[in-house]
């Protein structure tokens, strides 16, 4: 949390020094930040206006950390407590955000929305929350999750991660000033962030002990629907944005 608030007070301070330097040219002369919530977290933006027609936006997304709690078909020759295993997933996502605001016309509200969230790339980690093999099962078998079969390391444990591009192009559009024209303002976004094709990793150990973190292959796909959310976000390429936004004008 304290790195976040350190990013953002640099942010504002190299907005309000540029909007300084350039205000005798006629862009950047205004500047506002604001606080959203939405699809993509709870965030932190600054904003300043580049011409009456474009504004610019930087600033930090946070989705908080959030677990819940599921079960999961098991797999495998000798499943000594029972059919469905008791596991948690996490969900948990920090995105730095460059977006530009594009405005038809200079009094204008509706906007076309472009940029970029930068960041996180492991979205949901899942892993087993109680023993659920036989010692000799260990390594040999594991849950099933979505379409994937997860086999256990050599302790009987599995985990498994969703990773998508770091990298998210944005686009969209809203309504509402990036920096509003009284002293404070609304608006909302509405648009979707492109992660690329999601993967599943796990870290699987060998019998010396060694760990190694490695992507999931088709050989390794199931076709049981044990997790249906696990399932979805597997798949997903798009992610949805839907934020609201309290702005306050600076200069």
């Amino acid at each position: 949390m304290k790195k976040t608030l350190a990013l953002c007070l640099v942010a504002l301070s190299c907005a309000m020094n540029v909007s300084a330097q350039v205000e005798k040219f006629g862009i950047c002369d205004h500047l506002g930040a604001g606080l959203s919530v939405g699809t993509d977290g709870i965030g932190i933006e600054v904003a300043t206006t580049l011409t009456d027609y474009v504004a610019v936006r930087a600033g930090v997304s946070i989705v908080p950390r959030f677990k819940y709690g599921f079960d999961v078909s098991s797999y495998g020759s000798s499943v000594v407590t029972k059919d469905k295993v008791r596991a948690e997933g996490k969900l948990k996502k920090t995105d730095f955000k460059l977006l530009f605001d594009i405005y038809p016309f200079r009094s204008s509200s509706f906007r076309i929305t472009t940029g970029a969230y930068i960041g996180s790339s492991k979205i949901i980690s899942v892993y087993n929350t109680e023993p659920f093999l036989n010692p000799t099962d260990w390594g040999k078998a594991g849950i099933v999750l979505g379409d994937y079969r997860i086999t256990s390391d050599q302790y009987g444990n599995v985990s498994a991660d969703i990773k998508v591009s770091g990298f998210k192009p944005y686009v969209g559009i809203g309504f509402g000033r990036a920096v509003p024209r009284k002293r404070l303002g609304f608006s909302f976004d509405l648009g979707v962030q492109f992660w690329g094709k999601p993967g599943v990793y796990t870290t699987t150990k060998d019998e010396f002990g060694d760990s190694y973190y490695r992507k999931l292959t088709k050989e390794e796909v199931d076709n049981d629907d044990a997790d249906k959310f696990f399932d979805i976000m597997s798949k997903i390429r798009v992610y949805p944005v839907l934020s609201f936004r309290l702005a306050g004008r600076i200069l």
